[in-house]
């Protein structure tokens, strides 16, 4: 039924999703979770800090508009570009789980702001491959990449994912690579103006190089509940990528290149957790926007979906019982 649902073109499968995600984080406001700290040299998401985390009732309601927003533009832009079918919303609803994934994640935080900057990196190259000269696509995917890195600093190291689609596309015109190391450089110019007339310049390299200097990954600390949780996540990542790659034979040149840039995603979002530091367990929600596309489309070639139907509803229960009730029955 759920699938059916969400199978089906028609405006209020986006007020269920609206839906869903103001019950789901709704409940987490019984309970609102704090902002995490800022990690590193993050100018702007330090300022968002100091302005917001003393208010986490605003600070999450800022973080539900923004993942909603998301949500939809998200499924506008994967439906467009052909990566899921036209008449489904099931992307969004699945992103929305994803990044909605555990109560810590229900408040502004720079992995959902991150995200954002990503689905702008990730249209400009999907709408880079129908072009001959994408000059301006590439220049603003590497902006957005040094943009992000202001919120969430291995953010940055998605211009190594930007080269890599270079590579996939076979666009080897110099314009194009140093069009996006210019869109790179863009916003650090004036992060180093910002620095000199604050006289902190001297310090500003040195801030990078410890942050990347350190190679960390630690298991996570968090209950039951939550590894529950991850091992669900987990199941739809091998479900969606097992899809994925039987499929991806059968479609043409341009979807398949599309897909192949979703995997190398997939996989740099997964390879930068080594410098998430201490926003290690937030680093996952990175994972939504390829993880979304790639489970949407093994629902969509489902036959009789109803046990893998059922996975869904029980990733939705407990979701809301892990965030609505937790609390009160799971107490340690």
């Amino acid at each position: 039924m759920l699938i059916r649902y969400f199978r089906s073109s028609f405006p209020g499968q986006f007020v269920t999703i609206g839906v869903i995600g103001l019950l789901l984080w709704g409940a987490g406001g019984i309970h609102p979770p704090l902002m995490p700290p800022p990690d590193g040299p993050v100018p702007l998401y330090s300022l968002l800090y100091d302005w917001l985390s003393g208010f986490p009732y605003i600070a999450m309601a800022v973080g539900f508009l923004l993942v909603i927003f998301q949500a939809i533009w998200f499924n506008y832009i994967v439906s467009r570009r052909d990566l899921v079918p036209h008449n489904t919303s099931l992307a969004a609803l699945l992103f929305l789980l994803f990044i909605s994934l555990i109560p810590s994640y229900l408040t502004l935080t720079p992995v959902n702001i991150t995200t954002f900057f990503l689905l702008f990196i990730l249209r400009a190259l999907l709408e880079a491959y129908n072009q001959s000269e994408p000059v301006e696509l590439v220049y603003t995917a590497g902006f957005f990449v040094a943009l992000s890195s202001f919120f969430y600093l291995p953010s940055l190291l998605f211009y190594g994912f930007l080269l890599i689609f270079f590579l996939i596309y076979r666009s080897l015109k110099w314009r194009e690579w140093v069009s996006s190391l210019i869109g790179l450089a863009t916003p650090f110019l004036y992060l180093v103006v910002l620095y000199f007339l604050t006289d902190r310049i001297s310090g500003l390299p040195a801030l990078y190089t410890d942050f990347f200097g350190q190679v960390i990954l630690t298991i996570p600390e968090v209950g039951w509940r939550e590894w529950i949780l991850f091992s669900l996540l987990g199941l739809f990542t091998i479900l969606g990528l097992q899809d994925t790659l039987r499929h991806i034979g059968e479609k043409t040149v341009e979807l398949r290149k599309k897909n192949v840039v979703l995997l190398w995603m997939l996989f740099w979002s997964l390879l930068t957790i080594f410098y998430a530091h201490a926003l290690h367990l937030y680093h996952l929600g990175l994972l939504s926007i390829c993880l979304a596309v790639f489970v949407t489309n093994f629902y969509m070639h489902l036959r009789r979906p109803f046990w893998f139907e059922l996975l869904l509803w029980l990733l939705l229960l407990a979701l809301y019982v892990n965030t609505a009730l937790g609390h009160f029955f799971f107490a340690n």
